[in-house]
C-alpha cells in the first residue's frame, strides 16, 4: 500500500532549480576537522546497533550521488551478503551515520539515525557513492543535514545562498571504509532549504578543490596556506584559508572582489582581499579603507578560471571595523587602464 506524505523538503526538491546562485556576503563558514569549532575568534567576511523507532520518519536525501527511499525504522542494519556496518556519532552523540560495506546494489548502503538516551532511531537509508558529498534532511532532524563524504575530505565550505544564520559542521572517519560521516547544523532550521552543495579539498597539499560530485574546480595557491577557487557552473568563487574559508557570488561586472578577515581577542584585524579580473590583467593596485597597513597586490594567472587573480593582505586596529578594498585598478591585455569599485 502506498502512503502519500507531504514534506516541505520533498516539495523543494520538486521545484525547478534557480538559474543562478547568490551567496550572503556576510556569511563565512569556518570548517572544522573532527569536532565543531568553538574558538574565541571574531570572524567576518564579504563576498550545509541500537533500538529503532516503531514508525518511519520522512527524510529526503538531497544533493548528488544519492538514491533510495526512506526505510521503515524497524529495518535491520545487517543485510545478506553485506559486510559489518560501521557507524560514527556526530554533534555530541545526538545523531549517527552508518555505512554498510558491500551492501547489495538494490539496497541502501548508508543509514541515518537520531540518538536519544543512548538509543538510536532510524531516520532513513540511501545509496551513496564514496567519491561524492551527499546530504539528507527532513522530519525528525530539524535544522540538521546528515550524509557522507569521501574519507580524504580535509576542508569544506557549504554553499547555502540566502542562509540567515550560522552553519556548524561535524565529521568523523568511518574506519575500514572510504567514507566519512558528515553533518551540518543550521542555527536557523529553515535555512536547511537553502543548501545547494559542498565544495571541498582533499588531504594533500596539492591545492585540489572539488565540487560535491567530485569534479575538480579551477584553483590556485594564494600565499603559503590559502587556496583560491572558481566554480563557474555555480557562479561562485571562494578561498580556503588555514582555518576556514569564504565564498562569494561572481558579479556581473568585469571584476569580483572577496574579502575575509579575522581577529583574535585583543589583537588587530588580519585581512585577505582577492579580486578575479579579466584574463591577462596586470599592474593591479588596490585602494584600501580603514587599513593600518597593507601590501601590494600580487597577480596570479589561474588556469581554467578565465581570468587573473590578484590578492593582498592588510591589517587594522582590533577595535575598528576592519580593513577593506574599495577600488581596484588594472591594465588589460590591450594596455588600457581601468578602475572599478570593489563589489
Amino acid at each position: 500500500m502506498e502512503v502519500a506524505m507531504s514534506d516541505p523538503i520533498l516539495e523543494l526538491l520538486a521545484a525547478p532549480p534557480s538559474p543562478s546562485m547568490s551567496v550572503d556576503e556576510n556569511a563565512v563558514y569556518a570548517g572544522g576537522r573532527r569536532r565543531v569549532r568553538r574558538r574565541a575568534l571574531r570572524r567576518t567576511g564579504f563576498g550545509l546497533g541500537a533500538a529503532a523507532a516503531a514508525a518511519a520518519i520522512a527524510f529526503a536525501v538531497v544533493g548528488p550521488g544519492v538514491g533510495g527511499d526512506a526505510l521503515p525504522a524497524d529495518r535491520p542494519s545487517q543485510m545478506e551478503g553485506a559486510g559489518k556496518a560501521v557507524s560514527a556519532n556526530l554533534f555530541d552523540g545526538t545523531y549517527a551515520v552508518e555505512v554498510i560495506p558491500g551492501a547489495p546494489a538494490d539496497q541502501p548502503n548508508v543509514k541515518f539515525y537520531k540518538v536519544d538516551g543512548g538509543k538510536r532511531s532510524l531516520l532513513a537509508g540511501s545509496s551513496a557513492d564514496a567519491n561524492v558529498v551527499s546530504m539528507g534532511t527532513g522530519s525528525g532532524a530539524d535544522g540538521i543535514m546528515l550524509g557522507t563524504a569521501p574519507a580524504t575530505l580535509a576542508k569544506s565550505l557549504t554553499i547555502a545562498p540566502g542562509s540567515k544564520g550560522g552553519i556548524q559542521q561535524d565529521e568523523a572517519l568511518l574506519p575500514g571504509t572510504d567514507y566519512k560521516a558528515y553533518a551540518l547544523k543550521f542555527d536557523n532550521p529553515a535555512d536547511v532549504e537553502t543548501y545547494q552543495g559542498t565544495i571541498w579539498m582533499d588531504d594533500t597539499d596539492s591545492a585540489v578543490v572539488r565540487d560535491a560530485m567530485g569534479n575538480r574546480l579551477a584553483s590556485t595557491k594564494i600565499g603559503a596556506t590559502d587556496t583560491f577557487f572558481v566554480h563557474r557552473d555555480a557562479d561562485v568563487m571562494g578561498v580556503f584559508t588555514a582555518d576556514g574559508g569564504s565564498t562569494k557570488q561572481l558579479g556581473t561586472s568585469s571584476i569580483t572582489t572577496l574579502g575575509t578577515g579575522q581577529r583574535h581577542e585583543g589583537e588587530d584585524w588580519s585581512w585577505l582581499s582577492i579580486t578575479l579580473l579579466p584574463e591577462g590583467s596586470r599592474n593591479v593596485t588596490f585602494e584600501w579603507a580603514d587599513a593600518a597597513t597593507h601590501h601590494d597586490a600580487v597577480v596570479t594567472d589561474s588556469s581554467g578560471t578565465d581570468g587573473a587573480v590578484a590578492w593582498a593582505t592588510g591589517t587594522a586596529p582590533g577595535d575598528g571595523p576592519g580593513p577593506r578594498v574599495t577600488r581596484v585598478t588594472w591594465t588589460d591585455k590591450a594596455g588600457t587602464r581601468h578602475t572599478e569599485a570593489a563589489n
